[in-house]
């Protein structure tokens, strides 16, 4: 997915809009397609790492709910208090976002497309394989859960110290907690993602 962006930086002077959902499209579709392929390495399926429909309605609502009442805290309370638009997870989304209505469309829609592809990277297929290598017990879940996090937070090391620790408690573990409490079904984790990028982005561009 790094490689996917570099490439489209690379690739001619695409607008942020173009750009962001092509990288959307290419995470989705290609990140996909090789997450199901390590699945199928593992004589595995998707659904066995929980892309179900069983209680779709449910878990997308219990999903959506966590991430509006995150996004309420951190926008009301957490980053208020830590130092607002100079925190260095502010400053990195409001940049990459811009201030065109055409880069914050594109973002959105990276938004929505990115949710899904690492959740099916994070929870899908490394929280569930790590687990599954570590016996599937308690004690697998608590060792996937801490790898899981920490990846997840290490991932987001380009909005700083702010962004490394936030991301890592609620897309780390927060997503990987929601993952086995749902049953290890994927729809909780997608909804909540997804609920949180789209108020992070739309609040950082209208307001910061």
């Amino acid at each position: 997915m790094v490689a996917a962006d570099y490439m489209l930086v690379s690739a001619g002077e695409l607008p942020p809009g173009v750009r962001y959902t092509a990288l959307g499209l290419v995470e989705l579709v290609f990140g996909g397609a090789i997450i199901w392929l390590a699945l199928r390495f593992a004589r595995l399926r998707l659904t066995d790492a929980g892309l179900v429909r069983t209680e779709l309605k449910s878990d997308t609502l219990v999903g959506i709910g966590i991430g509006l009442t995150f996004a309420a805290v951190q926008f009301l309370l957490i980053i208020p208090a830590t130092g607002g638009a100079a925190r260095s997870d502010v400053v990195a989304n409001a940049a990459q976002i811009g201030e065109t209505y055409a880069g914050f469309s594109g973002i959105l829609i990276l938004a929505l497309l990115g949710s899904t592809s690492e959740e099916l990277l994070f929870r899908g297929l490394l929280l569930f394989g790590l687990a599954k290598l570590c016996g599937g017990g308690t004690a697998g879940k608590i060792v996937s859960t801490i790898v899981v996090a920490t990846l997840f937070a290490l991932s987001h090391g380009y909005q700083g110290w702010a962004g490394i620790i936030d991301t890592g408690f609620y897309g780390g573990l927060l997503m990987s907690l929601l993952y086995w409490w749902r049953g290890m079904r994927l729809a909780a984790p997608i909804a909540a993602h997804a609920t949180w990028n789209l108020i992070a982005a739309t609040v950082i561009f209208l307001a910061y």
